[in-house]
């Protein structure tokens, strides 16, 4: 994903009235780092468009940096990353928001529905307050699904752990008071996850009635990725006039900087929510993972939340620049292209 500015969609509206390419992304859903200069766009009233750095070229025969070494770097002013952060990033993203596999039938509101991406939700709504709420109860239902995914690995996690502990030949008190608790820890997630499938429902519910959609055509799951890269402003946003312009270009990059700590905290996507169990030798042992658990569960949350947070700024930054801009360009505005 590289530095993304997301005027050379409004420029292509307002000026050329075509639409200006942005960067192409990982996969089918989420951005990549590519030879493609970020596009730019100043306002109508100001000849000329600044020049865009060509990205770098992502290596990927070079293994991602550490967590550790990513997040010192992501502490900096700038929001520029490398291409090794970007593909520990993107990886890290790709883990989180995947869509975890459900099964048909019994009457549960398990999430066997079809995949809509953000332009085919937009794609019947003309624009303004109505599209800014589509946008927000997108990426909601979007965030309700990743956190599903992130309680469900959190739970199988704990519930392995759970039979390594069951192994042991000891039968003390503490070792007792420790299977109560991993007890507890599962069974809160089991309610967690229970409170979600109802979020979720709710969200496809709130999400039909605001894009104009029917139950008959599916209950919807977002497969639109949201940006989580550098997103680069107009300089002059933040002396706008526009009240709602000026704030969110202040937001934005401080909510990128909350991305880039929340994300990098996660460390290696390999083991994001399977730390290795070999083996308690002690009673401390089994708490510390349990721990261990818990902060990678608290850590994964806050960056979905940050990421829905993010993206419904960005929504809001494109919407006050430009009310007028059709759905294929206000979504290529957001988060860059997509393959449909």
């Amino acid at each position: 994903m590289t530095s993304f500015r997301p005027f050379s969609c409004l420029a292509a509206a307002i000026l050329l009235g075509a639409l200006v390419s942005v960067a192409p992304r990982l996969g089918a859903q989420t951005p990549q780092v590519s030879d493609v200069q970020s596009p730019s766009v100043l306002p109508p009233d100001i000849d000329g468009s600044p020049a865009a750095a060509p990205a770098a070229d992502a290596d990927s025969s070079v293994p991602p940096e550490s967590s550790q070494t990513a997040l010192d770097a992501a502490k900096s002013d700038s929001l520029e990353l490398t291409p090794e952060q970007e593909e520990l990033l993107h990886r890290i993203t790709k883990v989180l928001y995947e869509v975890p596999p459900t099964h048909s039938g019994g009457g549960d509101t398990e999430i066997v529905e079809i995949p809509l991406s953000l332009y085919e939700a937009l794609s019947q709504i003309q624009g303004g307050a109505e599209r800014l709420a589509a946008v927000e109860s997108y990426w909601a239902l979007r965030s309700s699904i990743a956190e599903l995914n992130i309680e469900t690995r959190i739970k199988e996690s704990a519930e392995k752990a759970e039979e390594v502990l069951k192994q042991a030949t000891v039968n003390t008190p503490d070792y007792q008071a420790l299977m109560s608790v991993y007890r507890v820890y599962i069974s809160s997630a089991e309610a967690r996850i229970a409170q979600l499938r109802v979020e979720i429902r709710e969200g496809q519910i709130d999400l039909m009635r605001k894009t104009r959609r029917s139950t008959e055509r599916g209950w919807p799951i977002p497969s639109s990725t949201p940006w989580y890269g550098n997103y680069s402003l107009q300089s002059e946003a933040a002396q706008s006039r526009s009240f709602e312009l000026a704030s969110e270009a202040i937001l934005i990059p401080e909510k990128i900087r909350a991305g880039y700590a929340s994300g990098f905290s996660l460390g290696a996507p390999e083991s994001l929510f399977t730390p290795e169990v070999s083996g308690f030798e002690r009673i401390d042992d089994g708490y510390l993972y349990l721990k261990t658990l818990e902060n990678k569960r608290l850590a994964a949350i806050g960056y979905v939340r940050v990421l829905e947070s993010l993206n419904s700024s960005i929504a809001r930054y494109v919407g006050a620049y430009s009310s007028t801009l059709d759905s294929r360009t206000f979504v290529n505005c957001l988060i860059g292209s997509e393959d449909e």
